[in-house]
Order: structure tokens, then C-alpha cells, then sequence
């Protein structure tokens, strides 16, 4: 990658989790609620049995009713724990998110580690992969936080989940420079529009 392609999606990046920490926190609560009213009524989502979902952080779509709606609905749920060390994601069952979860990699809620042995989900089990962004684009590409863990996690792992991006409308831009190893997204889901894309397996 050119420094020039490099810094460029840096730059997005930073525009686009300014344009994201800029949202008041109730707005973002407001939008986050009709984030997740769609996708629940949507049937690709209905359709799944096991659902890997990111913990919320920060200025992110708020993830937590999503994650108690699909235990309600007798959806398995994964959550990731991070492995710096070696730029991986596992993903972890759990049944009861308080006391599953605790504060880990940069302080996001994590699986406990001493359920990864007795929970971790295998890849060929997962149906979709719900996942946070900086800004995402109207091609279905998704610009992360740059240290490549769940492109890593969707093309060596669960390459047949269905991917979705959650997102607001103010991150969502026409088009973003994108690498051969950036995995696109199958879904969108912002608080006004569900976008949606066919992709080869």
C-alpha cells in the first residue's frame, strides 16, 4: 500500500469517527434503537441461528438490546475477544452478558477468558458477523480502525457468514479507497436505509 493510499484512509477514518463522536448521546441512542428495530425485522436477520456481534464502545452503534433481543429470540450470540498479540478474533458464546463479559482489549466489554475453552464457537456454526466501522460506502466497503482483525476474521474463518455493517447515515459516504484484502460487506444498516449486496462465496 502507498504512504499516499495509507494516509488517505487515515484521514477518512478520523473524518469519519469525528463525524460519528459528533452525535449527542441520546441522539445516538435514538439512532441506535432504529438501527436495530430494522435489522431485527429484517429476514436475513431473521433467518440466522447463530450471530457473532461486537460489544458497543465509545460512540459506536449501540449493540446492547440487539445482543438481548437474540438471546430472546434463542439466537446463539458471539462475541469477540481480541488477541493482540497475534491481530486475531475468537469468538466466544455467551449466555448472560453480565456475567459473561468484562472489560478487556482497550477496555471493550469482552468474554470472560476462562469461557474460551468451553464456548468458543466453531467458524463453520456462524450464520452473520455483526460489525462496527469508521465509514462505510454505498458499494458495501468498509473502512475499520485499521488494525485488520475482522477482515482477517471473515476471510480465514467464517468466509460464509453473512457480514453486516452497522452504522449512521453520517458515516456512510459514495465511495472509499479500498485494499485487495478489505472483506465488503453483504448488509448496511443505518438508522434510514438498509442497503444490501450479492457477493460470490
Amino acid at each position: 500500500m502507498s504512504s499516499d493510499l495509507a494516509n488517505r484512509r487515515q484521514e477518512l477514518r478520523q473524518e469519519g469517527l469525528a463525524r460519528r463522536d459528533s452525535l449527542p448521546p441520546a441522539e445516538r441512542s435514538r439512532r441506535s434503537e432504529l438501527i436495530t428495530r430494522a435489522l431485527i425485522t429484517h429476514p436475513v436477520f431473521s433467518n440466522c441461528t447463530t450471530c457473532c456481534l461486537y460489544c458497543s464502545f465509545r460512540s459506536e452503534v449501540m449493540t446492547g438490546p440487539l445482543l438481548h433481543h437474540c438471546l430472546e429470540a434463542g439466537k446463539k450470540i458471539g462475541v469477540p475477544l481480541t488477541l493482540p498479540a497475534v491481530s486475531r478474533l475468537r469468538m466466544v458464546r455467551i449466555t448472560d452478558p453480565e456475567r459473561d463479559l468484562e472489560p478487556g482489549y482497550l477496555g471493550i466489554a469482552e468474554p470472560r477468558r476462562e469461557l474460551v475453552e468451553q464456548a468458543e464457537l466453531t467458524p463453520a456454526s456462524i450464520d452473520m458477523v455483526i460489525l462496527p466501522g469508521a465509514l462505510f460506502d454505498r458499494s458495501g466497503q468498509r473502512l475499520g480502525y485499521g488494525g485488520g482483525f475482522y477482515d482477517r476474521f471473515l476471510a480465514l474463518e467464517a468466509p460464509g457468514a453473512v457480514r453486516v455493517g452497522l452504522g449512521f447515515a453520517c458515516q456512510l459516504v459514495e465511495r472509499l479507497p479500498a485494499l485487495p484484502h478489505d472483506v465488503p460487506l453483504d448488509l448496511l444498516c443505518t438508522e434510514n436505509e438498509i442497503l444490501a449486496w450479492r457477493r460470490e462465496r
